[in-house]
């Protein structure tokens, strides 16, 4: 089962949004803070969270500044920011601290449902006019580092624990991502990008 922590301070939209997603995503499980104070507390005492989905606008603290202490300090847990307005510049900052997301909360909540659905499955969502063609998250960039060492999907399947169709919609994600039609256009762009 996937966990997120949501963190937003806002009460009626917190509970609103956690409403929809537990409803939504069955397989979700869903802890909620309303500060950066209270999601550094829940991280510290909940294991087993995949992902922090902060609001840009926190009381205390900027999301921004929440998610780089999330990961400086739980690097495993995958960050996301959440926002009103999500500039392409916030997008580059966010993608900057190694986030796999810049939501727009105008997004209705079945789009909100789509792409948290696309974070847990190993991707990245940034709205407007996000990040540069080289932001892709780490599994991502995992399946191109095999795939540049001539590793067929199946064998990269194996070594990521994955199903072999889960690595051809990687690859999906990843030639979207790049501009892209093939492996091998792939690998040269993403060694155009030192991604690899």
């Amino acid at each position: 089962m996937a966990r997120l922590l949501f963190v937003d301070d806002h009460p009626l939209y917190r509970a609103g949004v956690e409403s929809v997603l537990l409803r939504s995503l069955p397989d979700l499980a869903v802890d909620v803070a309303g500060s950066a104070e209270e999601a550094l507390d829940c991280l510290a005492g909940e294991a087993g969270i995949d992902l922090c989905l902060a609001d840009y606008r926190l009381p205390g603290a900027d999301g921004l500044s929440l998610l780089a202490e999330v990961g400086g300090r739980w690097p495993t847990v995958a960050r996301g920011l959440l926002c009103a307005d999500p500039t392409p510049d916030l997008a580059r900052r966010a993608a900057a601290l190694g986030c796999v997301a810049c939501l727009s909360k105008a997004r209705d909540m079945d789009a909100l449902v789509d792409a948290l659905a696309t974070l847990f499955q190993g991707g990245t969502v940034f709205d407007g006019d996000g990040p540069s063609a080289g932001a892709l998250s780490d599994k991502r960039r995992l399946v191109l580092e095999l795939a540049a060492r001539g590793q067929s999907n199946k064998t990269i399947a194996r070594e990521l624990g994955v199903t072999e169709r889960t690595v051809k919609d990687h690859w999906a994600r990843i030639f979207e991502r790049l501009q892209v039609a093939n492996r091998a256009e792939a690998i040269n762009r993403a060694h155009q990008l030192r991604l690899l």
